[in-house]
């Protein structure tokens, strides 16, 4: 079982839009030029180091995961007038709605000291509340080689047992509660863009080329709808309005 993959542009047609809804995820091929792409590497790795020889980032826990999160107010300026550009806020209009606000951006990335797969896992676990609509952007090429993403198609209807360890990637999906499933690899090419449902199984490959494999994630809900895991959880207190407008407390 394949999901669609929109070729172009700035719009979904409506058979994308459909298999998004099917699936729970859908690829944007060349939303964004390599160029642009090499330049926002550039901007998180700056940052990383930054925060690195400032302390207020743990090396040592961010080779550990390979990720790193910022909310709107910690988010460098250059990516977060990104998050509501003109690439991206088409195509957020159809699969969110009229009514969009960003929450928040990661850096995640693979090379020789992070090589290791993600496990499975529903982001939702990490959050809750309303659904989540994320863009998984790539700042290099993704293979299987070197760890694009593995998708369960049809899984976002419906929430999976959740498995806690003490580790990195701490809410997962036993792999046992995911036989008779499809998967679905999803290789991309730098400036593709993958939108996903929160609630859809995911996973990556390992890195197996020593070679770095960064991408960034933007996540975004409908501001329309009012969020518990806003409120209860305090994750998101700066949301950033893209389109319409949000009872969530957000602003432009």
């Amino acid at each position: 079982m394949s999901a669609a993959i929109a070729e172009s542009s700035r719009v979904l047609s409506s058979e994308e839009i459909a298999a998004y809804n099917r699936d729970g995820f859908i690829v944007a091929r060349k939303l964004y030029d390599p160029e642009t792409m090499l330049q926002w590497k550039a901007v998180l790795k700056g940052v990383l180091e930054e925060e690195k020889a400032s302390g207020k980032l743990d090396a040592r826990g961010l080779a550990a995961s390979g990720v790193r999160v910022w909310a709107r107010d910690r988010l460098h300026p250059t990516l977060l007038e990104a998050m509501r550009d003109q690439q991206v806020t088409p195509i957020l209009r159809q699969v969110v709605g009229p009514n969009v606000e960003f929450l928040s951006g990661k850096a995640v990335f693979k090379d020789n000291a992070t090589s290791f797969s993600s496990p499975w896992h529903q982001d939702w676990f990490y959050w809750e509340g309303s659904t989540k609509t994320s863009v998984w952007i790539a700042l290099d090429d993704a293979t299987p080689e070197n760890g694009c993403l593995k998708f369960v198609p049809g899984s976002h209807r419906r929430i999976f047992p959740k498995k806690v360890v003490g580790e990195a990637f701490g809410n997962r999906i036993d792999e046992k509660d995911l036989e008779g499933w499809p998967v679905t690899s999803v290789p991309v090419q730098r400036g593709d863009c993958v939108f996903f449902h929160d609630q859809a199984v995911h996973s990556s490959h390992p890195n197996r080329t020593g070679a770095d494999r960064w991408s960034f994630i933007s996540t975004y809900r409908e501001a329309s709808v009012k969020d518990a895991s806003g409120l209860s959880q305090n994750l998101w207190k700066w949301p950033l309005i893209v389109c319409g407008t949000s009872v969530n407390g957000g602003s432009a």
